[in-house]
């Protein structure tokens, strides 16, 4: 009996030291203090993964892009962004899409973009009418855009397409981050 309670108590010491080593690696991941270490770390990761990629703009890896969010899901359209590099205030950013085709294939498509106040659309507004789609081919598109002033606000794509004779639309939604994001949070913390 007293070897099965040592054991029980060897067991329970080590479960909790294995809890509390991972409570201290996840807050030294999430303390502030580690954020920016961080946040240097992502950017040289996302630059290496960036200088392995074709330099120019609009083409990106597909694989190294996000989807778009959209409330309505399924085809015949997806939509993928990348932010090369995070925008800062007064300095214009280019934001790459690559819009997806897939089946039942669409007849044609094209793209319009909007910002919120905060942001300004520089260049690429709008993507013209594409004809003669192929499934799974991506059609890139880069929007250049310029923060006012730091937040995060959202860019709308509106992607209208045409399918047996009808048009269509389907809403993207696309997060951009500017400068320090949201500084009321910054400065409050979790």
């Amino acid at each position: 009996m007293l070897g099965s309670c040592w054991k029980k108590g060897i067991l329970w010491r080590a479960g909790w030291l294995a809890g509390v080593a991972a409570g201290c690696l996840g807050a030294a991941a999430c303390g502030s203090g580690d954020q920016n270490t961080q946040s240097a770390t992502s950017v040289k990761s996302h630059k290496a993964k960036t200088a392995a990629a074709p330099g120019k703009p609009g083409e990106v890896s597909l694989g190294d892009m996000v989807a778009a969010v959209s409330s309505s899901k399924g085809p015949p359209v997806e939509l993928k962004f990348s932010v090369p590099v995070r925008p800062e205030v007064g300095q214009a950013t280019e934001i790459d899409f690559a819009l997806i085709p897939s089946q039942p294939l669409p007849e044609n498509v094209s793209i319009s973009f909007q910002v919120v106040d905060g942001l300004d659309i520089v260049d690429g507004s709008q993507m013209e009418r594409v004809d003669k789609l192929t499934a799974g081919t991506p059609i890139r598109h880069v929007l250049k855009v310029l923060p006012k002033r730091d937040g995060i606000f959202a860019v709308t794509a509106i992607v209208s397409y045409t399918a047996s004779s009808q048009e269509m639309n389907r809403v993207f939604s696309i997060p951009v981050i500017a400068g320090v994001g949201l500084t009321d949070q910054v400065a409050k913390g979790p």
